[in-house]
Formats: C-alpha cells, sequence, structure tokens
C-alpha cells in the first residue's frame, strides 16, 4: 500500500519505517515482524523473560521516568504513547509521540539492543574473568581453580591453535559498527563492509584495504551512529533495509531470541563502568 509523507507529500510504501525522501518517521508504519513486542506489557514481559538488568541499563518501560540518564516508554493523559531520553543534564529528547504503540514499543525496543550491543563490546575490551561463586571452603576452592586450570590451559592451547589457522585463512573479523577511516566512513556489519559515498549522499557494499581489516578497532567509532561523524545513518539506508527486510518485507532480525539473555554471573560493562552517551538526543 501506497501512502503520503505527512511532512513532504511524498509517496511511500507502508511498510517503509522513514520517508526516502525527507527522511521523516512513517506514522502508520505496517509491521509484519515476529518475536518482537508490540505493547508496553508485552516489552515488559519480554524483559522480565530475559532477565534484563532495567534499571542498570537505565531503561523505564511503562513510567514517566523524570531523573537525567534515563530511556523510556509510557503512555500519557491523552492515550499517546512517548518514547523518551533524559539527557545527562535533564533535558529530555522526545523520540517518538503518537498513537501506534507498536510503533513506540519498537523504538525503544531497538534502542535496548543497540544498548546491549554496546555494553558487550565494552565488557569483551574491559573483561578480567567470571565472578567467583560464594560458599565453600578454601580447599574446594583451590581444587576447582586446578581443574579449571587444566580445562583451561587445553582450551586455550587448541584455541590459540584454531586462530592462527582461522586467522590464515579468513584474517580477523570487525564488530557491528561505525569506523573512520581515511575520511571515510565505513559500517560493518556480519563480515561485510560499506562505505558513506559524499557525492551520492549513500551507502555502498565495499572492500576495505589491509589496514583497515586488520587494525579495525584502531578506528571504531561506535555500534550506533553519531552525528558528528558526518555521512548519514548506515539503518536509514536503503542497503540496510534490502539486506534486513526479506521478499516479505518482514523483518530480518538476525539476533536469536536467547542473545538477549542476561546471566547475572558474569561481570557486565554496567557493573564496571559502561555509560551510554547521554549528551545525545538518541
Amino acid at each position: 500500500m501506497r501512502l503520503k509523507c505527512d511532512y513532504c507529500d511524498h509517496y511511500l510504501a507502508d511498510t517503509d519505517e522513514r520517508c526516502p525522501n525527507c527522511g521523516a518517521p512513517n506514522r502508520k508504519l505496517k509491521r509484519n515482524a515476529v518475536k518482537i513486542p508490540q505493547t508496553i506489557e508485552e516489552l515488559q514481559a519480554f524483559a522480565e523473560q530475559h532477565n534484563l538488568p532495567l534499571d542498570k541499563m537505565h531503561f523505564h518501560i511503562g513510567e514517566d521516568y523524570k531523573e537525567p540518564k534515563a530511556f523510556g516508554i509510557y503512555k500519557d493523559d491523552k492515550g499517546n504513547f512517548v518514547v523518551y531520553k533524559n539527557k545527562a543534564d535533564g533535558t529530555r529528547a522526545v523520540r517518538y509521540e503518537g498513537k501506534d504503540e507498536a510503533y513506540a514499543v519498537n523504538e525503544l525496543y531497538q534502542k535496548m539492543k543497540a544498548e546491549i550491543n554496546e555494553e558487550r563490546q565494552y565488557t569483551a575490551s574491559h573483561s578480567t574473568g567470571r565472578k567467583s561463586s560464594s560458599g565453600g571452603g578454601d580447599k574446594k576452592k583451590k581444587s576447582v581453580g586446578k581443574i579449571i586450570g587444566l580445562v583451561l590451559a587445553v582450551y586455550f592451547g587448541v584455541g590459540i591453535l584454531f586462530s592462527l589457522i582461522t586467522g590464515l585463512l579468513i584474517g580477523d573479523r570487525a564488530g557491528t559498527g561505525y569506523y573512520k577511516y581515511d575520511d571515510t566512513l565505513y559500517y560493518q556489519r556480519n563480515g561485510s563492509w560499506y562505505y558513506y559515498d559524499d557525492t551520492y549522499n549513500d551507502w555502498y557494499s565495499t572492500t576495505v584495504d589491509d589496514e583497515l581489516q586488520n587494525n579495525y578497532d584502531d578506528y571504531f567509532e561506535s555500534y550506533s551512529y553519531d552525528d558528528s561523524y558526518g555521512g548519514s545513518d548506515y539503518t536509514d539506508s536503503d542497503s540496510y533495509y534490502d539486506h534486513y527486510y526479506d521478499t516479505d518485507n518482514n523483518w530480518d532480525d538476525d539476533w536469536d531470541d536467547d542473545d538477549w539473555d542476561y546471566d547475572s554471573d558474569w561481570d557486565s560493562g554496567w557493573d564496571s563502568g559502561y555509560d551510554s552517551d547521554w549528551d545525545s538526543d538518541w
């Protein structure tokens, strides 16, 4: 079904998340996604099911939270669903305000996913190992420690050998996100690279040279887009939608359901220093 954009009258499909002409959000978006919560109650249940530490993540579902450093969603007295971010200075940026609950919920859902990815990258780069369990005597701990030591020795020995072999065969693989290299903005996802072309104001698939491929950590910016990078948000591009929507316009979510699970036994970035970018609008 074709619709007119509320802002520029350009025609767009009912499955387009944003107007291809002016970039405005499609308030009448038709979503056929599966497994994604559609209501505030479903989103709350989803978070509980996966043990997400909402307080540590600064997410407030179904609550008009007033304090700084918070993401949230709630239904106001007029029946509008409001998705918001309270910045570090206490000012509020409203991501969405309207009657489409499924759209509003998905906005926060996607932000939760982005924050989990950011936290995981932080944890991976600052990890010091698993938390020790409470209880048990010193002798038991020493015995368990010896067993773990032997297992780790074998594991890492095999791991190093495997890494050497795979490194020679396929090379290192950068993580999902934005990279700035040689005055060009890149985006990497599942081993595929894209670059922003300033001339055509669009994203295109590309290959990268050995410097970026092998030293990607030196050029990594963030998982999420920021206006300071220049260019545009890759997730708003046609290239992104062509890759992540199938022929039925269903969301091709590459996360398994288990990817949302939060294991409280492990050290997390939220416990050891990870903090969101609280100065940006989203």
